[in-house]
């Protein structure tokens, strides 16, 4: 079968104990080569993962599985918990639901797959890393962490509105952000569990809510630094002293710097690795060099220190490099996937130092630094503070004051999605206008066609209709959640993209326990025009050089964006020839081509050609066809 993922790539399905699956599954099972049984020898969990022995080294995707009288739990990811231990508390369980205490205190990052008294429990984590998407097949809910192995099971047919609304830039709105793409197969909530009973009934139980935010920043940074330092540990192999070799990303930010100077507390070789971008004006070489000077160079006892593995800028690719060539098999697609061969080549020079796992800071922007959208509710409980506020941060961002006014009025969710639908098409918002609304505002690039203008119309005033709720009362705290769990969606699709190359990444900033600690401090105190992620620096204070914590800056890739689409513009041609997105009446072809080029104008069209050409790239490994030139389905 075309479009499903290589060996070696870690996924996993979970069926009852029902005899007559075993068949309809059979295109999956095939490809599975390891399977756990029920006692009845049916096969209770099946697919792909690590064969590292558990408790120690469970690191990357591995399975801990425990089984007490009837009952059986198993948790898929990275938890250093031994099988024991797991035994020991399963046997106090007598439902699924009782599981809630053991999950919550377990660090880490894991599925949870449980069957108790026939009643089947599967779970994921609150950010969104670890996904559950089900279905139904013959009367029985089926469950898998990949869309694409059930859409497999049930041949699902794709979704042309769920193909369409991934056009939209940069992402489509909650709840139609993550719709799978294929008909016949939900997507759980991360918020919720499947639970299942012994008919095969099922319906979803939400397992975990927000912490309130209302700690101060002296007082949530230390929460902070624990969680976040246990959740480097749980991977680093501190818990368990099994040490060898952990690569990390070490851009010159505050979050890579926070994951590899906690990194270097491990008794682990720690490999650093650094990508010189090409812009002259970026500074994270400075402040890489700061960092690395600060990092140990050898360990007590003859433990083996670091090494600094550092690309240079003259061999780092350029965005849309060899997107033609891209064939990993995705769920969902990736606009990361037109930085494919960057990534790849980063992941392929840490490999040769065999790490047991890379660990890396993606997930820290959205979970320390919230955004300046609090300011609305910030007005109505404490009004002198938000005034204040307002002031800073207009300034710093040259925000208009009508404008900065104008968003501070109350604005419900449902208005948002409204004017949303009604002004799909219309021109992205101008840099340096106000943010303070529920969520960034999407738009459709003008090279799409009417029909699939029409198809995310639609969607979005049937949202509309039915009165979705976002997922927090406040703006602020919708904005949260949707940021984090966008960037959870984009690092397991990242972390599937990663896996022909054998290096396991990991984003300790997404565990649990990380983001409850983060969300727990007040969002004026975590976000100040004052200063760049007060939240990470005071946590990291002692373990982070107090010259690293001083950066103000972030790069920004334009002078890259410029010379990938001007180096790689014959390729983006190549791939407008015979569209899969043309096939499906979604995309023009000739206005695509005319905006293959970098802009400079406020609009940057050039921006919305990652969503498109991710999404024609993914339809052209779906169907088995790579090469311009072959019909939509050949494979």
């Amino acid at each position: 079968m075309t479009g499903l993922p290589s060996p070696g790539t870690p996924w996993f399905l979970t069926l009852p104990d029902a005899g007559h699956l075993a068949g309809a599954v059979s295109p999956v099972a095939e490809r599975a080569p390891r399977t756990l049984r029920y006692r009845s020898g049916r096969p209770w969990l099946l697919g792909d993962w690590s064969d590292n022995a558990v408790g120690n080294d469970a690191v990357g995707d591995t399975v801990v599985v425990a089984e007490a009288g009837t009952s059986r739990l198993a948790l898929i990811g990275c938890c250093p918990v031994s099988a024991a231990h797991l035994t020991r508390a399963l046997t106090r369980i007598r439902e699924v639901t009782a599981l809630d205490i053991l999950i919550s205190s377990l660090p880490g990052s894991f599925h949870v797959v449980a069957d108790i008294d026939g009643h089947r429990r599967v779970q994921g984590t609150a950010s969104g890393l670890r996904r559950v998407f089900h279905t139904v097949l013959d009367g029985q809910v089926i469950a898998s962490d990949r869309a694409d192995m059930l859409a497999a099971c049930v041949r699902g047919e794709l979704d042309p509105t769920a193909v369409a609304l991934s056009l939209l830039d940069p992402s489509a709105p909650y709840p139609l952000d993550d719709r799978p793409m294929w008909r016949g197969v939900e997507v759980l909530a991360p918020d919720h569990f499947l639970l299942a009973d012994r008919d095969g009934r099922a319906r979803t139980v939400r397992w975990w809510r927000r912490p309130e935010p209302v700690l101060s920043l002296e007082t949530g940074a230390p929460l902070l630094r624990g969680a976040l330092t246990e959740a480097v540990a749980a991977r680093a192999g501190a818990v368990g002293g099994s040490g060898g070799t952990v690569s990390c990303d070490l851009s010159g930010g505050l979050d890579s710097a926070a994951v590899c100077f906690l990194t270097a507390r491990n008794p682990v070789t720690l490999v650093a690795y650094t990508g010189i971008g090409r812009d002259p004006g970026d500074d994270d070489p400075e402040w890489v060099d700061l960092a690395v000077a600060g990092l140990p160079t050898g360990r007590p006892a003859g433990l083996p220190g670091m090494v600094h593995e550092v690309l240079p800028r003259d061999e780092l690719p350029l965005v849309y490099d060899g997107i033609m060539t891209a064939d990993e098999a995705l769920d969902r697609p990736f606009p990361g996937i037109t930085d494919r061969a960057k990534i790849l080549t980063g992941l392929r020079r840490v490999a040769l130092y065999h790490p047991r796992v890379h660990l890396t800071g993606l997930g820290g922007d959205e979970v320390v630094q919230g955004t300046s959208n609090y300011l609305p509710a910030l007005l109505r409980r404490r009004p002198w503070t938000a005034v204040d506020r307002f002031r800073g941060f207009r300034i710093q961002h040259r925000w208009p004051l009508w404008a900065g006014l104008w968003m501070l009025q109350p604005r419900g969710y449902r208005t948002y999605l409204a004017q949303l639908a009604a002004q799909v098409t219309g021109s992205r918002p101008m840099p340096g206008l106000a943010d303070l609304d529920w969520a960034d505002t999407p738009r459709l690039p003008r090279w799409l066609t009417p029909h699939a203008v029409t198809l995310v119309r639609e969607a979005l005033e049937a949202l509309v209709d039915s009165a979705a709720p976002p997922l927090a009362g406040t703006r602020d705290g919708h904005h949260d959640l949707l940021s984090i769990r966008t960037a959870a969606g984009a690092t397991r699709l990242f972390c599937q993209l990663a896996a022909p190359t054998t290096v396991t990444p990991a984003a300790p900033f997404l565990d649990d326990r990380v983001i409850e600690a983060a969300l727990a401090v007040r969002p004026e105190e975590r976000t100040t025009p004052w200063e760049y992620k007060p939240l990470l620096k005071e946590a990291m204070r002692g373990i982070v050089p107090d010259r690293s914590l001083r950066r103000v800056t972030k790069a920004e890739g334009s002078a890259e964006e410029a010379a990938g689409l001007d180096a790689h513009r014959d390729q983006l041609l190549a791939l407008c020839e015979n569209s899969r997105l043309a096939d499906l009446g979604l995309v023009d072809p000739e206005k695509l081509r005319e905006y293959c080029r970098y802009s400079h104008a406020p609009e940057r069209e050039h921006e919305s050609l990652h969503q498109t050409f991710a999404c024609e790239t993914w339809l052209r490994v779906l169907t088995g066809d790579r090469a311009a030139g072959h019909p939509l389905g050949a494979a």
